[in-house]
């Protein structure tokens, strides 16, 4: 089992598992998406054309990589994600937000991102409807969370757009940290297999919140966590489980223990530059039919 974070090509393993080597990629490759079950999703940029991408599905543990169809028009890509939908056989759908254009309503402007999706059984890309969110809300930086055959991604807004690989419909619902201008830092997390939302306020001493999405959408602020950072440039990235978190400081990758000790620091990993994407994954050496 190999479970760590990828930075781009660089692969920082958790402090239980060992290194992967990511040197098969192509040198131009830029990983896109990852999925929990070990498989990953990269593009190529198109040497005569800086505007054109291929694009791959692959398992980097056993090294198996496989073209996809490229998607129509030469949108460019704001966010991609991948759902596994079932193992035996093997069966994903890869989702892709393209880029944004306004929509004029009752003056006001809707940023609505176009969206396709791609089925391994057709092994064929669809447009869908375009997900039109808020009067200039827009979709954030952080990588989507996976969760029971959906997606999601937190908005400039505060409020979270979940979109459901299976039925292929989109919502979206509020968070419990109000948006504000100051911009709290606040990351979408995984607590416990539940979907969590993380947040630092401003007179939280280095302390981030954790809740918890219960049922019908309700959220509770688990009371007896509190992720600690050491440092004011420390970022949460993600909860590693219900134990430890995962932080970036510049060029270093930090796994820290959330109840606090003396020590509190399990391990730290230096990067080859500072990332701008890290990518969770999970996977075991078992050879996959990618189609």
């Amino acid at each position: 089992m190999r479970r760590g974070w990828m930075n781009i090509k660089q692969f920082a393993p958790s402090p239980e598992s060992n290194t992967l080597d990511l040197g098969f990629l192509p040198y131009n490759a830029q990983i896109l998406a990852t999925s929990e079950q070990g498989i990953m999703v990269f593009k190529i940029q198109d040497p005569m054309n800086c505007r054109r991408y291929s694009y791959h599905v692959c398992k980097p543990t056993t090294k198996q990589v496989l073209a996809l169809p490229r998607p129509k028009g030469n949108h460019t890509d704001q966010k991609f994600a991948i759902v596994v939908m079932g193992l035996k056989p093997l069966h994903y759908k890869i989702i892709r937000f393209s880029e944004c254009r306004a929509l004029r309503r009752w003056r006001k402007f809707h940023m609505a991102y176009r969206c396709e999706i791609f089925d391994s059984m057709t092994w064929k890309w669809r447009s869908l409807k375009h997900v039109a969110l808020g009067d200039c809300v827009f979709l954030t930086n952080p990588q989507p969370v996976t969760k029971s055959g959906a997606i999601y991604m937190l908005l400039t807004n505060n409020n979270i757009l979940k979109f459901d690989a299976d039925s292929e419909i989109w919502e979206v619902f509020s968070s419990p940290i109000p948006y504000d201008e100051s911009r709290t830092p606040t990351e979408l997390v995984k607590y416990g297999g539940k979907l969590g939302l993380a947040c630092k306020p401003s007179n939280a001493n280095g302390y981030w919140d954790i809740w918890v999405s219960k049922k019908d959408k309700l959220w509770e602020k688990e009371a007896d966590v509190a992720v600690e950072s050491n440092s004011e440039r420390e970022r949460l990235k993600a909860l590693y489980d219900p134990h430890t978190s995962v932080m970036v400081d510049c060029e270093t990758l930090l796994f820290y223990r959330l109840k606090q000790q003396d020590n509190n620091m399990i391990s730290k990993i230096v990067l080859n530059d500072i990332p701008y994407q890290i990518f969770s994954f999970r996977s075991d050496f078992e050879p996959s039919d990618l189609k």
